[in-house]
């Protein structure tokens, strides 16, 4: 009789067990959409992104974070707000830029699991079922690596794939090659990444320096279908100065191992000009000296301008200023927002 209560209890508490997992509510995935002057891909956005992410056993959130939008962008976003909640809509007062996009939106996002994706269809929202499914196998960080970049002119594409190389030999932590803002990451990388507060912001090196297990995925990008790109030629090389001052102190070492270079030529030389002169056939020195002082002036130069690069950084470092600022909501839940406006140091009402 024991014997069989004690069964009935174990089927009991099996039966209990299987029916909470199964009535457990699915996790929650943040997607983080970027957006400036994309009225065109919105309605693209919405469909595409729907069709592959509502048929998954996860519950959903959209931020899109508009980067004050001169087009219809704001007008599309609202209207998808209001019909469906889980869409939420951040503008800023300005362009602050991509990365603080990013910013705000890991900032704002509840997600287990965040994944950006930009608002110009690029990078294929198909591929978001096979990042879930190496967060799933324990990855903490799961990033897109571009193998091909169709519909763009061939010096873009050689610009980019070597700008990428420059920017990994540069850091002084490992950055995957050919990897852009498309990624998955953790909730706990999330938090760690809340820690890091300075200004001036590479998140993809920042992502690469947080460490935990991180794995890539290859896929191909897509052409640009609608609207026009954001970032110029003079972009791709603001964008890869920035990654490398952020990262690395090389550009500075590299001065510091040129001047002593030039110290030990001059040194060597010395002995040698004090030789052919003393012999009667000094070599002709205004051709030389000439020569010599524009190199070292172009050197001077540069090297100043590099360091000049990082004293400015520091410059917007110690200032403390908010990293943006939010000029409207919609859909986004007051504690958040309050938290938001901590964070980026606003002082509005909230709308």
């Amino acid at each position: 009789m024991i014997e069989e209560d004690n069964a009935m209890l174990s089927e009991r508490t099996s039966r209990q067990a299987i029916t909470s997992v199964s009535a457990k509510a699915p996790p929650l995935v943040s997607i983080i959409i970027p957006a400036r002057n994309e009225a065109e891909n919105i309605p693209r956005l919405e469909a595409e992104l729907l069709a592959t992410v509502d048929s998954l056993p996860y519950a959903f959130e959209f931020l899109v974070i508009d980067n004050a939008s001169e087009d219809g962008t704001g007008a599309l976003l609202k209207a998808i707000c209001a019909r469906d909640p889980r869409w939420k809509y951040i503008r800023f007062s300005r362009d602050f830029t991509v990365e603080m996009s990013l910013t705000a939106g890991y900032h704002l996002c509840s997600g287990e699991a965040i994944i950006v994706l930009h608002s110009d269809l690029q990078d294929p929202p198909e591929t978001i079922p096979r990042f879930l499914e190496k967060w799933h196998e324990g990855y903490d960080v799961v990033y897109g690596v571009r193998t091909v970049r169709p519909g763009e002119p061939t010096w873009r594409n050689v610009a980019v794939h070597w700008a990428y190389r420059c920017i990994a030999w540069a850091s002084d932590v490992p950055i995957p090659l050919d990897a852009g803002d498309f990624r998955l990451i953790s909730k706990r990388v999330r938090d760690a990444l809340e820690q890091c507060g300075e200004y001036n912001r590479y998140m993809r090196g920042l992502v690469a320096w947080l460490g935990f297990r991180q794995v890539g995925i290859p896929y191909e990008r897509r052409p640009r279908k609608a609207g026009r790109s954001n970032a110029p030629f003079w972009h791709l090389v603001s964008f890869t100065f920035n990654a490398i001052t952020s990262f690395s102190l090389k550009p500075l070492r590299m001065f510091t191992f040129m001047g002593l270079l030039l110290l030990l030529l001059s040194v060597g030389a010395l002995p040698i000009y004090v030789v052919l002169y003393l012999i009667g056939s000094p070599p002709p020195g205004i051709t030389t000296i000439i020569v010599l002082l524009f190199i070292g002036i172009g050197l001077n130069s540069l090297g100043i301008g590099i360091l000049g690069e990082y004293l400015g950084r520091t410059y917007a470092e110690v200032k403390r200023r908010p990293l943006y600022l939010i000029q409207e909501t919609v859909n986004v839940d007051a504690p958040a927002m309050s938290q938001e406006l901590a964070l980026s140091g606003k002082r509005e009402d909230l709308k």
